[in-house]
């Protein structure tokens, strides 16, 4: 395989760079979109998505020359389900996506390094981004920033692939992604995947004002994001301290736990920057499919997810059993939502409030327990996934769980002055794998 594309190379006059564009390819649906599904509107949820790209890179160790020409083929098949994401947004503030089959670019890039360059790259800087469509360094992209769904295949010169889908936040949340992937995928072992569900709204004519505080801009220069793996050991031992605050064990969750310790010492950075305690908004996405399961199951597609606020208003030291008991509050709020139409409301509320709030936000999403280490296109799953943290103007953290399951990698965005502070903190050193 390598021979191969470094005779391809040549052909393009011997440039030898960390990231070399050997082809690209418009891949379109197998068969063309009925007329009464040419429009997808967006819902409320769709309209209040960061307009962002949601990139997922999957490793594998080995590959062969005939996987590719099944990789596009099963691609070509699972769009014709999966039919949005082959069309095109008319204009940036447009609240529909013509779905007019123009299809996806698939990109085949060689990547003059080693695959373990990059599984053991704490940090996501512009050689990761080498590996993602329309990324930094590209030579010769013209991906269009109107495409829904992008795809590069990175060949590396140890023989290993990683393959980079990058998706519009803007009709998906992390659950379809990891859906439509492991569709593709199973269409790519001549499986039968079940088909998603579209969950189609209606025509509005009404403008929608999203709150400023979805409109922040970002100075990428002045953030930073870096990896850290907490194992499952050392989780159990952050458990039994929680366990031990109060006269009730609270037994959280991994999730719980970690959410609680990096927002805590987050926080500790931002208080050492600044001098003074402030009120925090501590921002948790969750799916909603499982709670509204008769109107969105499992197989529905777009953004069906809400933020759930936990506001701690401390003045002083944050313990992490006060955070997980607001945590708690707040998924409280949620069970009583019965339909699609409430999620949106209280997701709407959320934003409301937050808007004015002069108080710290920090965003934190899991996606823990998503099937991204499921994704098989038969030559075996994973031996790593990685996310990447989008260009916004926010404090956050993504969840993941990793590649064996004996732990979570947790993706830390923060200005680089507090991760300077963050990455030190003798408190979550503890509970970080050892180098």
């Amino acid at each position: 395989m390598m021979n191969t594309i470094k005779a391809k190379i040549r052909g393009y006059g011997g440039v030898r760079k960390l990231h070399t564009i050997i082809s690209q390819e418009t891949i379109k649906p197998s068969s063309p979109t009925p007329r009464h599904l040419k429009t997808y509107n967006f819902s409320l949820l769709d309209h209040f998505a960061p307009n962002v790209h949601m990139p997922k890179v999957f490793f594998y160790k080995s590959y062969n020359d005939g996987n590719t020409t099944n990789l596009k083929q099963s691609l070509s098949k699972c769009l014709t389900q999966y039919y949005p994401f082959a069309g095109r947004f008319p204009s940036p503030s447009a609240s529909y996506v013509d779905c007019n089959d123009e299809g996806i670019e698939f990109s085949e890039v060689l990547i003059d390094s080693k695959i373990d360059d990059f599984i053991f790259n704490k940090n996501q800087d512009e050689t990761m981004d080498q590996l993602i469509p329309n990324g930094s360094g590209c030579i010769g992209c013209t991906t269009s920033p109107n495409n829904l769904l992008e795809v590069q295949l990175n060949h590396f010169t140890c023989g290993g692939v990683a393959l980079a889908v990058s998706i519009s936040h803007k009709i998906a949340d992390g659950f379809t992604t990891a859906s439509l992937i492991n569709h593709w995928a199973s269409v790519a072992r001549c499986q039968s995947p079940i088909n998603p569900k579209f969950i189609l709204s209606p025509t509005s004519d009404n403008i929608i004002k999203i709150p400023e505080v979805m409109n922040k801009g970002t100075d990428k220069k002045n953030y930073i994001a870096r990896r850290f793996i907490f194992p499952n050991s050392k989780l159990n031992e952050l458990k039994k301290k929680v366990n031990s605050m109060g006269p009730t064990p609270m037994n959280p969750t991994r999730v719980e736990l970690l959410t609680s310790l990096i927002f805590k010492c987050s926080m500790g950075a931002t208080i050492a920057k600044s001098g003074c305690y402030k009120p925090s908004n501590l921002l948790h996405c969750v799916n909603m499919r499982n709670k509204v399961i008769n109107i969105c199951p499992n197989t529905s597609a777009g953004n069906i997810f809400t933020l759930m606020n936990a506001k701690i208003a401390s003045t002083s030291e944050i313990m992490l059993d006060e955070v997980i008991y607001e945590l708690r509050k707040g998924k409280m709020e949620l069970d009583g939502l019965q339909s699609l139409q409430e999620v949106e409301k209280h997701y709407l509320s959320t934003l409301s409030m937050l808007e004015g709030d002069e108080s710290r936000s920090f965003v934190s999403s899991s996606l823990c327990r998503f099937p991204f280490y499921n994704v098989d296109f038969g030559w075996g799953k994973p031996i790593k996934v990685i996310t990447r943290y989008p260009d916004v103007d926010d404090n956050g953290v993504i969840l993941l769980d990793t590649p064996s399951g004996d732990g979570i990698e947790a993706l830390v965005h923060l200005e680089k002055e507090e991760m300077s502070i963050f990455k030190m903190d003798e408190e979550l050193l503890a509970y970080v794998e050892d180098e």
